[in-house]
């Protein structure tokens, strides 16, 4: 009944995503929040957050294939499953946001190997592929491929965030961007993304996946470890930020502390996705099974809102201000549309639903070939 209850509602999530990518193409980038001065918007952010989930979900598993932890080999398959459907949930954000996929044509005509955005496409292609074919393997039982792949898989995935960072740390013209804290920034937080929907996973498929007290010792060293690198990197960027006042710089950060974007700032990023996770881990005693669901669902959205706040912060700063303390801090003008939001809780529903529905396609892929009798050590979940 409850697997019901979840499909429906996934489905409805998804339904209203397709009313909200049909307006956009019917309507352009009116129907969207963006504009010259602010030209990346939401699809953007939340494209930014589903690839990060995948990478990070992928990350995670393979900590427990190449470090034999068996409790998160137990759920390999499934973060694997989850990784694929986040990805492609990415996907189709970016291809609504692109407004013609035709275009796509001039990228392969035209290429510029020199920019990270470029590179982009090929490196998650190439990641994807690598995912795909590691469900394969999992799927089919073939234990003995899986550590290889999953190594193999890994790397792209580093590689991927890496390029990412890149793409936004070389915007010389954006300078809450700029600089080589960027790529270590897309790593470490979709990293912790993988950790709190590995959490929420875990929850779920208690029943079936029997874990044991080890695998919450493990996720809580996790979980702390990844907040703590995410904790220092906020205070290195805040205080950068505002040691010297740098032009852009110094006017990002401050529409974090006191600008459009401080509700979103302390109430999620800071709030939900650091303090809490930290107070409910390193005080509650004896750590429980609804207290990482709890704090798995609140940092999930809360990196949703680091991703937006980190898009939009970078470019509501308007380029052409000369800074002066006496000056009043002015900032571009955005917005997020009902038909963004739509987009992002159709991709939320999109990957929610097929991986409710994940033992049926799996079933129909292992009519396909006959299952072998190879160990099959690191391919549960």
């Amino acid at each position: 009944m409850m697997k019901r209850i979840v499909i429906i509602l996934s489905l409805l999530l998804v339904a209203f995503g397709i009313t909200g990518a049909i307006t956009i193409f019917l309507h352009g980038e009116e129907a969207m929040g963006t504009s010259n001065s602010v030209p990346w918007g939401t699809l953007i952010a939340g494209y930014e957050y589903f690839v990060g989930l995948s990478t990070g979900l992928l990350l995670v598993g393979a900590i427990g294939v190449l470090f034999q932890k068996k409790d998160i080999i137990k759920l390999h398959k499934s973060l694997v499953t989850l990784a694929i459907l986040t990805l492609i949930s990415g996907f189709m954000l970016l291809l609504v946001e692109l407004g013609n996929p035709l275009h796509f044509f001039y990228y392969i005509l035209s290429p510029n190997f020199s920019s990270p955005i470029w590179w982009m496409a090929p490196l998650y292609g190439l990641y994807f592929v690598l995912l795909a074919t590691l469900f394969v393997f999992m799927v089919k039982n073939k234990g003995k491929q899986v550590r290889t792949i999953t190594t193999l898989t890994a790397i792209s995935a580093l590689v991927a965030l890496i390029c990412i960072g890149f793409l936004f740390g070389f915007v010389v013209a954006r300078p809450y961007w700029n600089g080589p804290i960027s790529p270590l920034y897309f790593v470490i937080t979709a990293f912790y993304s993988g950790v709190a929907l590995t959490g929420l996973v875990a929850v779920i498929l208690n029943k079936d996946m029997k874990l044991s007290e080890n695998f919450l010792s493990i996720f809580k060293k996790l979980y702390i470890s990844t907040v703590g690198f995410v904790a220092v990197i906020y205070i290195g960027k805040i205080l950068v930020g505002l040691y010297g006042e740098a032009p852009g710089k110094y006017e990002a950060v401050m529409s974090l502390l006191s600008g459009p974007l401080r509700i979103n700032f302390w109430t999620f990023e800071i709030v939900g996705a650091i303090v809490l996770p930290l107070v409910v881990l390193l005080v509650v005693k004896r750590t429980q099974l609804w207290h990482i669901a709890t704090i798995s669902v609140i940092s999930l959205i809360s990196l949703f809102f680091m991703r937006y706040d980190m898009v939009f912060a970078g470019q509501i700063v308007q380029i052409d201000v000369v800074h002066a303390t006496h000056t009043e801090l002015a900032f571009n003008t955005f917005t997020t549309t009902w038909a963004e939001w739509a987009l992002v809780l159709g991709g939320v529903g999109l990957f929610v639903a097929l991986f409710t529905l994940r033992d049926m396609f799996e079933k129909a892929l292992v009519r396909t070939t006959p299952v072998t009798n190879s160990s099959s050590k690191g391919v549960r979940g």
